[in-house]
């Protein structure tokens, strides 16, 4: 097979998988729309990341997601995964008026749990 293909096939089964609310339940609402997964993949990197040049807040993921969708339907987005309990918001150390989103200890989980699935 091609390279092409096997990344192919591997897209297919990351966006199969990831709508298993069996396995990963706080996936799921991620994978609805390309703003979510997206969202979901800057939070993580910005998480997993040591190197933390950009907190990840409310305005830094609005940039970062800003082609995909309005900035209302953005702030919504994240309000909802905060409400839902997926998303943290914290208050900065650094900053008092700046709010860290960080993942909760279940999508931390669920997200692991699924990388390895993938690599697989």
């Amino acid at each position: 097979m091609s390279k092409t293909l096997d990344r192919t096939i591997n897209l297919i089964e990351a966006l199969e998988t990831i709508n298993d609310k069996q396995k990963y339940e706080s996936l799921a609402n991620f994978r609805r729309t390309v703003y979510g997964f997206k969202i979901l993949i800057d939070v993580m990197h910005s998480y997993l990341n040591d190197d933390k040049e950009d907190l990840c807040t409310k305005e830094y993921l609005t940039k970062r997601v800003s082609s995909l969708a309005s900035r209302a339907t953005i702030i919504n987005f994240i309000n909802d995964q905060v409400s839902n309990g997926t998303l943290i918001s914290n208050t900065s150390l650094i900053d008092g008026r700046i709010r860290v989103i960080t993942p909760s200890n279940q999508l931390e989980s669920d997200y692991q749990s699924w990388l390895e699935h993938l690599a697989e």
